[in-house]
């Protein structure tokens, strides 16, 4: 009987984290670029949810190797590690690139499939959870996990960890703040976002 309880209990948690995951999907995906497949910024992110490399790297679509060699890291007031491009390169020559795509096709089959833009931001969301449960980070609570992983989206998880254990507050290069996708997914339901006044 015990074991039938526990073996309940995980479904339950797994269907439980698959309705967060799919909430912070859709109301990133509306967030960032408005649903669109073949969505790419000013400064080179991609597709629906606006993936850089390093998101890109960790959905294993694009090689680790070759962004090292080509970028190399400096502090500053805001960052630890703010990532600088080698050799003329930039984010948008990197991704243009096919050489540097783990799937076929690259960039523009990337940009094309709506299927492979989900499957790399499971596997983001499904890495930073974890992550943030390894830092002791609750995410029990539905509302606090789809903020949190909103979140992680713009600063990643270590100024998550940061927002979450003492309020620190995190910007990307455009000024948004981290605290703004915390909102927004804190009051996001079904992908529908709700900005606070």
């Amino acid at each position: 009987m015990r074991y039938i309880f526990i073996f309940l209990l995980t479904i339950f948690f797994a269907n439980a984290n698959e309705a967060v995951f799919d909430d912070v999907k859709k109301t990133l995906a509306q967030m960032e670029s408005g649903n669109k497949t073949n969505a790419v910024n000013s400064r080179g992110f991609l597709g629906k949810y606006q993936l850089g490399a390093m998101s890109l790297i960790e959905a294993d679509f694009v090689k680790l190797e070759n962004y090292r060699a080509l970028t190399y890291t400096i502090k500053t007031e805001t960052r630890a590690a703010k990532v600088m491009w080698k050799d003329g390169y930039s984010l948008i020559k990197f991704l243009d690139e096919d050489r540097n795509w783990l799937i076929p096709g690259g960039k523009q089959a990337f940009l094309s499939s709506d299927e492979l833009q989900d499957m790399a931001m499971d596997r983001i969301l499904r890495k930073n959870a974890k992550r943030l449960q390894n830092a002791g980070i609750d995410l029990s609570n539905p509302k606090k996990a789809k903020a949190l992983l909103m979140s992680a989206h713009l600063g990643g998880v270590k100024s998550t960890i940061a927002l979450a254990k003492n309020g620190t507050d995190y910007k990307d290069e455009y000024g948004t703040s981290i605290k703004k996708y915390y909102q927004v997914g804190k009051n996001s339901q079904n992908g529908i976002i709700k900005f606070e006044n």
